[in-house]
C-alpha cells in the first residue's frame, strides 16, 4: 500500500471570501459581523458606504479581487446592500437600509436624486429638473396616498398593538433631593441621571418637593401588548426600572422608593406599525390629527431594515400603573364602566322625572 502524499492540482490559495463559503461555523458569523460593524462604523462617521479599499487597509483581504468578492459575498447573503453603480463601488449595512434611505431620499443634492432602476434594486440617479425627474413630486404623493388608503388601513386591524415612550411619576423623602451628586436638568432645577436597560432608554428628573418623573425612549423597540405574557415582560420591565431608582439612591432596604403599584403612569404612545416601501421616506409623511380627547399621528419612521408606516395614539391617564396597564390590555372594560356611569345617570334622571310627573298628578 502506497502512504505517499499526493500534491494538491491547484496550489494558488482560496480568497477569503470563497473559503467563508465554503464552511457555515462561527468562522463566518465572526466575518459577517466584522464586515457589518466596519460598514456602519463608515455610514456614522462619514455618511458613505465601505469599498475594497477599506478591506485592504484592515488586512481582512490580500488583493483586490479578493476585497471585491467578499463585499459581494456579503451583498448575497443579505449584510450589505448597494445604492448606485459607482466607482469603487459603495457598500452600506443592510441594519440600517432603512434609514440609510431615508437619508438620501430627504437629503438629496441639487444635481441629481435617487430613485429605483426597477421594482426591486438596484438604485440609480436621476439629474433634479430633467424632463424625467418634473413629475417626481407628483408620482410620490400619488403612491403616498394609494399606500396609506389601498395597503396601509386594510392592514391595520390585524397589525400587532405596540407601546412606547412612557412617562411616570413617583414620590421619595425630600433629603434625598440635596443628598444627590447629579447634574441638573437642562429645562428645570431637577437633577438628572440617566442609563440604558435593554434597548430603552431611561431619564430620571428628581425634584425638590421628593418627586420623581421618568421618562422612557424606546420607540424604535416597542413593547408589544397583545397577550397576557406581553403583560408579564411589561411589568417586569417596570420592575427594571425601580431598580434603577433604587440602585441611584442606594436604597438598599427599599424603605425609599415606593412599590411600583403605588406609581402614576402619566402617559404613553400606543402603536401599529406597517411595512412599506423605503421610497415612502421622499415625501416625509407627518400627520397629527385631534380628535375630541385623543391625539393621533401618522407617520414614516426607519426601523433597522424596514421602513414602516406608524399610527400612533398619545394616552394620557394620570392613574396608578396597574389601572393604566387593565385599560390598556382591556380597553372594553373601561368602555363598560362608562356606559355602565351613563345608564346609572340616566336611570336616576327617569327616575326623578317619574317622581315629578306623580307629584304633579296628584297636585
Amino acid at each position: 500500500m502506497n502512504f505517499n502524499s499526493t500534491p494538491l492540482t491547484n496550489d494558488k490559495i482560496k480568497p477569503l471570501a470563497f473559503v467563508v463559503q465554503g464552511f457555515s461555523d462561527s468562522r463566518s458569523y465572526r466575518c459577517s459581523k466584522e464586515i457589518e460593524s466596519i460598514a456602519m462604523e463608515s455610514y456614522r462617521r462619514s455618511g458613505k458606504g465601505i469599498a475594497f479599499t477599506i478591506l485592504l487597509e484592515k488586512g481582512l483581504a490580500h488583493s483586490k479581487r479578493q476585497a471585491q468578492n467578499t463585499l459581494k459575498y456579503h451583498v448575497r447573503t443579505g449584510v450589505l446592500f448597494t445604492l448606485a453603480n459607482t466607482r469603487p463601488q459603495q457598500y452600506y449595512p443592510t441594519c440600517l437600509k432603512s434609514e440609510i434611505m431615508k437619508a438620501k431620499l430627504q437629503n438629496y443634492t441639487n444635481e441629481r436624486i435617487w430613485i429605483p432602476s426597477s421594482p426591486i434594486s438596484p438604485y440609480s440617479f436621476l439629474a433634479k429638473g430633467s424632463a424625467a425627474a418634473a413629475p417626481l413630486s407628483q408620482c410620490f404623493e400619488y403612491i403616498t396616498i394609494h399606500t396609506l388608503k389601498d395597503y396601509v388601513l386594510p392592514l391595520l386591524l390585524e397589525a400587532p398593538l405596540f407601546l412606547h415612550n412612557l412617562r411616570f411619576k413617583t414620590k421619595i423623602i425630600k433629603d434625598c433631593y440635596s443628598e444627590l451628586d447629579l447634574p441638573y436638568h437642562k429645562k428645570n432645577k431637577g437633577k438628572y441621571h440617566h442609563e440604558i436597560i435593554g434597548t430603552t432608554m431611561i431619564e430620571y428628573i428628581l425634584y425638590t418637593n421628593g418627586t420623581v418623573d421618568i421618562f422612557t425612549t424606546c420607540s424604535n423597540h416597542p413593547y408589544r401588548i397583545e397577550t397576557e405574557q406581553d403583560r408579564f415582560r411589561l411589568i417586569a420591565f417596570f420592575g427594571q426600572i425601580r431598580a434603577g431608582l433604587i440602585y441611584l439612591l442606594n436604597d438598599k432596604h427599599e424603605r425609599i422608593v415606593q412599590d411600583i403599584s403605588e406609581w402614576e403612569l402619566i402617559d404613553c404612545d400606543l402603536n401599529k406599525d406597517i411595512k412599506v416601501s423605503d421610497l415612502l421616506h421622499y415625501n416625509a409623511i407627518k400627520i397629527r390629527v385631534k380628535h375630541l380627547d385623543h391625539l393621533f399621528g401618522v407617520y414614516i419612521k426607519a426601523m433597522g431594515t424596514d421602513t414602516v408606516c406608524r399610527v400612533e395614539e398619545n394616552k394620557r391617564f394620570r392613574k396608578p400603573i396597574i389601572d393604566s396597564i387593565n385599560d390598556i390590555f382591556n380597553p372594553t372594560e373601561e368602555l363598560k364602566k362608562r356606559v355602565d356611569a351613563i345608564y346609572i345617570i340616566v336611570s336616576r334622571l327617569a327616575g326623578q322625572n317619574q317622581i315629578n310627573n306623580r307629584m304633579n298628578s296628584v297636585g
